[in-house]
């Protein structure tokens, strides 16, 4: 399966929550939001610190798009 630069991470503003991070990476891997979601939130409970470091860290560096 090959990507081109078009289909990078990114973060989806059209469905955000708080930033879009989860969105995006479920739009990039073709899975429901809301799954992504829940995995999020399971990584928050497992390791709080490097969740929300890395939760943080892609928000701040991926770039944002408004994809419905």
């Amino acid at each position: 399966m090959s990507r081109t630069k078009e289909h990078n991470w990114y973060c989806n503003k059209a469905h955000k929550k708080i930033a879009g991070v989860c969105a995006g990476f479920a739009a990039f891997y073709q899975q429901p939001r809301w799954l992504v979601r829940v995995l999020a939130i399971l990584l928050l409970l497992t390791f709080p610190v490097a969740a929300v470091a890395a939760y943080l860290l892609a928000a701040c560096l991926l770039p944002d798009r408004y994809v419905l």
